[in-house]
């Protein structure tokens, strides 16, 4: 089966390479053919009709062996109209001209918006010029004006058109009959407003109030100011957009709490570490040294020496729970689970299994945690400074741009005078 499949994908890729080769021969042989038919000798060469572009004919000057003394690009104008052809295409523009300068009107009898106005007709072959007879009402680019005309105004314009072909020329008198626009009612009910509140206005030059009319086009009308009203749609998206950006920014504003609210436990940790190192060196017990940390913190508070810190607080609390006979292991467990970081987690864990267990290694522990939350501490300091650095480096930019200011417009005004 395999055999059958690799000697049928064989057959096919011979058939398809003998197609390919066939038919390279046939197009080929052709390509010959039209060669040898466009080597056939000519002794004119064929101008385009009037009207088309220029063209390059490529021809070969022989001897009359046939051998190619010169290779030339011929640049073939197309062919000029007699006098009696132009004029036969002034008359054929005309009639084009009649059709196309309507635009959307009915009729040259009735005008009632723009002209198109063509600058050639026939394909290009005939110029055209324009002239009016009232540049104000039709001007040369077809621009009609009849914005001021009332529903039976018409007024006669007649427009000279001239077709040009070279030296050759004829003038056409078209006679157009401008009357009022056509709008729809919307429009129209505003172009009528405007002309009769005009119309008040220029009645009353003198008058300290214009006059409103009460009646449009036969329809009694009343008038309010024009303000800009709100619809109570918009009110209410954007109460809704209101309420999402409250949320939003809610959200954000106590996440950046938590976050600073980190940095202040974790950044104040190696402090409290070391005074209960210190204290429980000094012969204190735990619950001694706890209750005399936050003690010393309060009576700071008080007179003002320092703000509130996050971590002492959270102490204070403990040992209000212990005052209050929670037992001391309780309270150690709450302030790790409250302060909720590794490095208050561990202290609460130590203290909680000294108070089980008992160790005397506990001072030595809370020593290597004082070594490592120092370099913690530091840290954190290096990363508060390089913050406040980027803080003020905009305005050190501003300060510097208006320092180059002082220094240079000075020079420049001196050095244009």
């Amino acid at each position: 089966m395999k055999f059958e499949i690799k000697r049928s994908y064989k057959l096919d890729m011979k058939k398809k390479i003998i197609a390919a080769i066939v038919i390279s021969i046939i197009f080929a042989g052709a390509s010959a053919a039209m060669n040898q038919r466009d080597k056939v000798k000519t002794t004119a060469l064929t101008r385009p009709q009037p009207g088309e572009a220029d063209e390059i004919r490529q021809i070969n000057v022989l001897d009359k062996d046939g051998g190619v003394l010169a290779q030339l690009d011929i640049n073939v104008e197309p062919r000029q109209l007699s006098e009696e052809e132009a004029f036969e295409y002034f008359e054929k523009a005309y009639q084009e001209t009649l059709i196309n300068m309507l635009g959307n009107n009915e009729s040259v009898r009735h005008i009632t918006s723009d002209l198109n106005m063509c600058d050639t007709a026939q394909n290009g072959i005939i110029e055209l010029e324009w002239y009016s007879t009232d540049y104000e009402l039709v001007g040369y680019d077809g621009k009609v004006n009849n914005q001021g005309f009332s529903e039976n105004d018409e007024k006669e314009v007649k427009l000279v058109l001239i077709t040009r072909y070279g030296e050759y020329k004829n003038e056409y008198d078209i006679g157009v009959k401008v009357v009022a626009p056509e709008y729809d009612s919307k429009t129209k009910i505003k172009v009528s407003a405007q002309e009769s509140i005009k119309k008040a206005a220029d009645s009353s030059p003198y008058a300290s109030d214009i006059e409103l009319p009460e009646y449009i086009d036969g329809q009694a009308v009343d008038y309010e100011p024009a303000g800009s009203t709100s619809p109570p749609s918009l009110y209410l998206v954007l109460g809704m957009v209101s309420v999402v950006l409250i949320v939003l920014l809610e959200k954000k504003k106590n996440k950046d709490l938590l976050k600073k609210r980190k940095k202040e436990l974790i950044y104040d940790y190696s402090e409290i570490v070391s005074k209960l190192t210190l204290l429980l060196g000094a012969g204190m017990t735990t619950r001694m040294a706890w209750h005399k940390i936050v003690e010393d913190y309060n009576r700071k508070r008080q007179s003002g020496s320092i703000g509130v810190r996050p971590a002492y607080d959270e102490m204070y609390e403990a040992d209000c729970n212990m005052q209050a006979g929670i037992s001391e292991a309780a309270a150690y467990e709450r302030f790790g689970k409250k302060c909720d970081t590794r490095e208050y987690m561990k202290l609460a864990s130590l203290l909680q299994t000294n108070i089980k267990k008992g160790t005397s290694q506990l001072r030595v522990l809370l020593e290597h945690e004082v070594n490592e939350s120092f370099e913690k501490r530091k840290n954190i300091a290096k990363i508060k400074g390089e913050e406040a650095t980027t803080k003020l480096l905009f305005p050190m930019l501003l300060m510097l741009g208006v320092v180059m200011a002082i220094i240079m417009i000075p020079a420049v005004m001196k050095f244009n005078m």
